[in-house]
């Protein structure tokens, strides 16, 4: 299936392990340009230098920082604008689920969750927001969670930040259109990958977490990356044109509401 996304440029934050990385080698495997970031030096030069092997030099680029916050966007946008001069996607990935704290309603867990989850997507919509290309076609995916949906056992802070991603994405959408952007938002539900927030649940209590798996997701086991990023890649394509302020949830049917 031919995707229409040979030659796009895309840049993926948080793309140097786990979901973002898969993202990225997707996007590649349709053609596109792809500018992946992380903060680990070491890491961040280690996958770029993997993917620039397997797809090649002047495909694959990297911005080594910090994606929340405002500082290292600016300096990214800078970079970008020099390397590229316009963008035609931007996925913003950065999130984490894991407190800082055992107190739910503690504010610090509050600011710091929504300052990863939440404000660093707005930062980073609106520091490229002049970026865009003038021919009117673009995208926007920001990631989500299901605990923006269903009452489960995470964290309220994440959830109340991540519930405020499927709000951002919907105003967006309606005030992006005019200019032919289109804004979406994928909805993981449980994936696994190494050094995830998974492997250490599971470090912590392997049976409880298996048993929690078996008893809430209907197809009884965890997301691949790369299933999270299939869902990424067709909604940035051509194949998704008319799809925009939606949320593309992608959880082996836990969610068990109707939306």
């Amino acid at each position: 299936m031919d995707l229409s996304l040979d030659g796009k440029r895309m840049l993926i934050t948080a793309s140097t392990d786990g979901i973002g990385y898969e993202i990225a080698k997707q996007f590649l495997k349709e053609g596109a340009v792809v500018l992946i970031n992380g903060r680990d030096v070491c890491k961040a030069k280690e996958k770029e230098k993997k993917l620039q092997e397997e797809y090649g030099r002047d495909k694959v680029f990297l911005y080594i920082g910090d994606a929340t916050k405002e500082d290292e966007l600016l300096r990214m946008r800078e970079y970008i604008a020099e390397l590229w001069g316009t963008v035609n996607g931007i996925v913003a990935n950065v999130g984490s689920g894991k407190p800082v704290g055992t107190r739910r309603l503690d504010l610090l867990e509050w600011e710091n969750s929504y300052s990863i989850n939440l404000f660093s997507a707005v930062k980073l919509i609106d520091i490229f927001d002049g970026l865009w290309e003038e021919e009117k076609s673009g995208n926007i995916i920001l990631m989500s969670s299901i605990a923006a949906y269903d009452v489960i056992s995470a964290p309220y802070a994440y959830a109340a930040a991540k519930n405020g991603i499927r709000t951002l994405v919907k105003y967006l959408a309606d005030d992006y259109a005019k200019r032919g952007i289109r804004v979406n938002c994928v909805v993981p539900g449980n994936v696994f990958y190494p050094g995830g927030r998974w492997e250490e649940l599971l470090s912590q209590d392997y049976e409880g977490v298996h048993q929690h798996i078996d008893k809430n997701v209907p197809l009884k086991r965890f997301a691949r990356p790369e299933e999270i990023a299939s869902a990424v890649v067709f909604l940035a394509s051509e194949r998704a044109s008319f799809i925009t302020g939606t949320a593309l949830i992608v959880d082996g049917g836990q969610c068990r509401g109707i939306f």
